[in-house]
């Protein structure tokens, strides 16, 4: 019985909830429409693609980590023509990368990370500039999204 229970714990140990092993993690969201960022803003994708887990929020733009994994996390960036845009990957309020999108033409920015990330860190798309962003869209060019590749046992070491 004793074997049974030290089994369990470890399966449990390494999974953040054994139950949740084999259901996929992911999630794409984009811009509908033309959209003003403010200042150091979070971006906010409304039209959701996919979000199977969960996950990202529309209304915080914001993807919470449901448990410890390698992620991979993806951005595109188009700004309008009037406006140069920078928009950053944070995790927990810090910068992680940053994504520019210069002005006089559509320039189209892409990024993808792969991130080793716990259980409740947060990632969000921002406006990294000090004064308003303009982004162009119309259903099609700013990306947000992410996906879980493997999931990492609680006692491996931090990355």
């Amino acid at each position: 019985m004793l074997s049974y229970a030290f089994i369990f714990a470890i399966l449990y140990g390494c999974s953040d909830g054994f139950w949740y092993n084999n259901r996929p993690l992911v999630f794409t969201a984009l811009l509908s429409k033309d959209t003003v960022v403010g200042s150091k803003a979070v971006v906010k994708y409304d039209r959701i693609l996919s979000n199977l887990g969960g996950a990202y929020s529309p209304i915080t733009g914001k993807f919470t980590v449901p448990f410890r994994g390698i992620y991979s996390i993806s951005c595109s960036l188009m700004s309008q023509p009037i406006n140069k845009v920078h928009l950053q990957i944070t995790k927990n309020g810090k910068k992680l990368s940053i994504l520019y999108s210069g002005a006089t033409t559509y320039p189209h920015a892409g990024q993808t990370l792969h991130l080793l990330l716990n259980k409740g860190d947060k990632i969000w798309i921002q406006n990294a500039n000090a004064k308003v962003a303009k982004l162009h869209d119309h259903g099609s060019y700013n990306v947000f999204s992410g996906a879980l590749l493997m999931r990492v046992p609680r006692y491996f070491l931090h990355g």
